[in-house]
């Protein structure tokens, strides 16, 4: 095995011909992630050239000659980097076509040397210095035969995007053309590893490229960080790398999610937009360039322990961080949408104490009442474009007045902060013909108290998506910690999977156990809650009834099933009983072995099996109700909604409260 360092000059000047396997990949490389950072670095290379007469590393490549006839052209099988050599082939096309097209004759004969073999007796075949796979070849050599018209593909997607770049960039203008080319043929170089036929190729491409243990984008940020630091290197390692070595940042203990996590939101936060994909190549032309040369690697170094200790603060969630409490929130839900904002409000805003708390009760009352009403995880989609674009508005000029000012501006129901008034039709199944207040699942919008009743009184489970058990779960555990933090005498209670589940205490199916009222007299029209009760009121034996003796065919439970019309009353009491059983009003918190033992049983006995075994205050208040039907729904449902709205205020709430 032979290594050396090349230059394009001397790979592609010589006669010889590069061969790509078949069994090779084709062409895939594209703007966003390799030809736009590629162009970067051809167009920076003119003026970096006269500084530093250093080869530019643009990769690795390794080849294997194959044997063949004296007089032939050389000949090498591409073992490892294709991509980077059809690239410089597609560049060196473009730059021979404006030659051509402005009349640069000299130039552009200069350019075809690099491009083709000379000879009189070379073969078709041999005239060609790389030879693509098969897909891309008619495509590739459509390009080298000057028929750009007929080339296809990716491949005619990359000519066009170089030769529209170096035209605009040289304008035509001979010596910049010439500039160019010449930079690129010395500026620009490999290294290439020549392999002898007794090596294993693909071992050597497993090596290189696989081996299951590819390099991290954090690994290559560590890596060029140290060989940027050439003479401070041990002194800034013994400072800054061993905070990297903790268990934490392990990719073997956290399966690389930490440290590539935080290397995306320490960019978001920094450069406050959501494209910073792939992070090594942002982090080095976009956030390395924003810095110009004010400050040197230490600064970066420092900046990413920095913010680094404050990511690891936020995730960990401990009790005692002033952070880290807070984030529980987060984590219960695996929310990370945030973490760019929150690490620009801590880190380069520098917020503490009682300003942190604030913004951090806006931004989870945000986010509750998105999932609420806006279909769970899938009402955050746009965080990240939104907060992004909050870090720029605010970047310059943070106040809390300016934070909180800049969502009440917002009117579209893109970004718009829902008020109170919207959250009614969002948190109640009564509410449910106002389902067309409910925005598109891609909008940005504050939930008010008008949605969030709706979400919360059944529409919850038609709009908050897979996570709506978890998030009720969660918000009635909440309120059962307010309640528990109004007696400081109380244990405290923690939100646990394996703790807790929901019980509906109207069971869903309640016609098969439950009897319906009947009353004597006229029907009871007592407003209890803003709600109506309702009872059978007719001629019916007995104090109750089962839903299917309503019927004619209790295999036809309809209203032209009735047995007789007076029974109207006792089949819409039954359809008030469907609409509520969703109601966050039906629902409260249980161990799991208390879900199995209460079914669906009577409520009298369930009231009994609360009152023993459950110690939660929303249950010794359930147990408090002497029965329960679509009135004791709804009365309860107001007062837990109340509650939420408490808890997760609506962003008036904060303008008028905290100043």
């Amino acid at each position: 095995m032979d290594v050396t360092k090349v230059r394009v000059t001397s790979l592609f000047e010589p006669s010889v011909q590069y061969r790509i396997p078949l069994f090779q990949r084709h062409y895939v490389w594209d703007e966003e992630n390799q030809w736009q950072f590629l162009w970067d670095d051809i167009r920076k290379s003119q003026s970096l050239q006269e500084k530093d007469s250093s080869l530019h590393f643009t990769g690795a490549i390794v080849v294997q000659q194959k044997a063949t006839p004296a007089g032939d052209v050389p000949k090498y099988e591409i073992i490892d980097g294709q991509q980077r050599l059809t690239t410089f082939q597609i560049i060196l096309c473009a730059i021979r076509n404006i030659c051509k097209l402005h009349g640069h004759d000299d130039i552009a004969s200069n350019v075809s040397r690099y491009i083709q073999n000379q000879g009189m007796l070379l073969s078709k075949d041999e005239r060609f210095k790389l030879i693509p796979t098969e897909l891309d070849r008619p495509a590739f050599i459509s390009l080298v035969e000057e028929r750009e018209d007929e080339s296809t593909g990716r491949i005619h997607l990359a000519y066009h995007y170089f030769r529209n770049k170096i035209a605009n960039h040289t304008k035509g203008e001979q010596e910049k053309v010439l500039s160019l080319f010449l930079s690129i043929l010395n500026y620009f170089g490999f290294v290439q590893i020549l392999i002898d036929d007794g090596d294993r190729p693909e071992k050597i491409f497993e090596s290189l490229n696989a081996r299951g243990k590819s390099l991290l984008q954090f690994d290559l940020l560590r890596n060029d960080l140290f060989l940027r630091a050439s003479e401070d290197r041990d002194t800034l390692y013994e400072k800054y790398r061993t905070h990297f070595e903790d268990v934490y940042w392990d990719p073997e203990e956290k399966s690389g999610t930490s440290c590539e996590l935080f290397l995306q939101h320490f960019l978001m936060a920094k450069l406050a937009t959501e494209g910073v994909k792939p992070e090594f190549n942002v982090y080095q032309r976009r956030y390395c360039e924003k810095l110009s040369n004010i400050y040197g690697i230490e600064h970066e170094f420092s900046e990413l322990k920095r913010y680094s200790e404050t990511y690891k603060e936020m995730t960990d969630c401990a009790d005692d961080s002033e952070i880290g409490k807070r984030m529980k929130f987060y984590q219960i839900f695996d929310l990370t949408t945030l973490h760019p904002f929150i690490l620009f409000i801590r880190c380069e805003v520098g917020l503490s104490g009682n300003e942190l708390k604030y913004v951090f009760d806006i931004l989870e009352s945000y986010t509750i009442r998105r999932m609420l009403c806006c279909g769970g995880k899938r009402g955050l989609l746009k965080f990240n474009i939104f907060f992004s674009g909050l870090i720029r508005n605010l970047r310059n000029d943070f106040s809390l007045e300016n934070f909180r000012e800049r969502l009440c501006a917002e009117t579209s129901n893109t970004n718009k902060y829902p008020t109170d008034k919207a959250i009614q039709p969002a948190l109640h199944t009564y509410y449910e013909e106002h389902s067309t207040l409910f925005p598109d699942d891609s909008t940005i919008v504050f939930p008010d108290n008008y949605s969030v009743k709706a979400a919360l009184d059944g529409l919850w489970s038609e709009s908050a998506g897979a996570i709506r058990k978890r998030l009720i779960r969660y918000i009635l555990y909440r309120i059962e910690l307010m309640k528990i933090e109004e007696n400081r005498f109380t244990e405290p209670l923690i939100f646990r999977d394996d703790l807790t589940t929901l019980e509906h205490i109207m069971p869903s199916e309640w016609k098969k156990t439950w009897h319906l009222p009947v009353a004597d007299g006229v029907i009871d029209e007592t407003q209890i809650g803003g709600y109506p009760s309702i009872y059978v009121n007719r001629d019916v034996e007995g104090t109750e009834c089962l839903y299917e003796n309503l019927f004619r065919d209790p295999k036809k439970p309809s209203r032209k099933e009735l047995i007789n019309n007076s029974y109207l009353d006792a089949f819409n009491l039954a359809l008030a009983r469907d609409n509520v059983l969703q109601s966050i009003g039906n629902l409260t918190l249980v161990p799991r072995e208390l879900n199995t033992k209460l079914k669906n049983h009577p409520f009298p006995e369930k009231k009994a099996d609360l009152d023993e075994y459950s110690s939660l205050r929303l249950n010794k208040e359930i147990c408090q109700y002497d029965a329960w039907d679509v009135n004791e729904i709804c009365a309860r449902a107001e007062k837990l909604i109340a509650d939420v709205c408490k808890i997760w205020p609506s962003l008036d709430w904060f303008a008028e409260n905290i100043k």
